[in-house]
């Protein structure tokens, strides 16, 4: 450590220099570059929000824990000073990537379950009686034949237990 006078150590004179004031803070420079650290809680706070999303989640949480980590480091070499900030991004974005993950394989799941069930079978029905029911001569025959087709999906659906499914 260097002191006014050149000190001990052979330094040079330091005009801005203050005994009582935290090295760490004179390493800091005078424009802290935070703006990584804010983007990364920006992007965690939307990641999770839109987790329960399939895709969206996932992708904004990476960003997130990208965005988080280069602030942290930032932060680490004294060029930031939002560590708490960057972390909380980072953290966020973790929560948003293993909830996305939960949200995507309970859709896959449910999807799988749904056709291995005879779910495609009936949705292309659905698809047939809706595409004969647009044929009818007018608006109101249209509409009755697509309620009709809307009885006949919801009773072909897996796991009816009133109906023929």
């Amino acid at each position: 450590m260097t002191t006014p006078e050149g000190g001990q150590y052979g330094g040079q004179y330091d005009p801005n220099w203050n005994p009582n004031q935290n090295p760490q803070q004179a390493a800091i420079s005078q424009d802290p570059k935070n703006g990584l650290g804010i983007a990364a809680l920006i992007f965690g706070i939307i990641a999770l929000l839109g987790s329960w999303i399939p895709i969206v989640g996932l992708v904004l949480g990476i960003v997130a824990i990208i965005l988080g980590i280069v602030g942290r480091g930032r932060a680490n070499r004294l060029q930031a000073t939002n560590k708490g900030v960057a972390t909380a991004g980072l953290v966020l974005g973790v929560l948003s990537v293993i909830i996305d993950i939960i949200v995507i394989v309970f859709v896959g799941a449910s999807v799988l379950a749904f056709f291995g069930a005879g779910g495609g079978a009936a949705l292309q029905q659905a698809q047939q009686c809706v595409a004969q029911a647009q044929q009818q001569p007018n608006p109101a025959a249209v509409q009755q034949a697509l309620e009709q087709c809307g009885q006949q999906f919801g009773s072909q659906m897996p796991g009816d237990t009133e109906g023929g499914g």
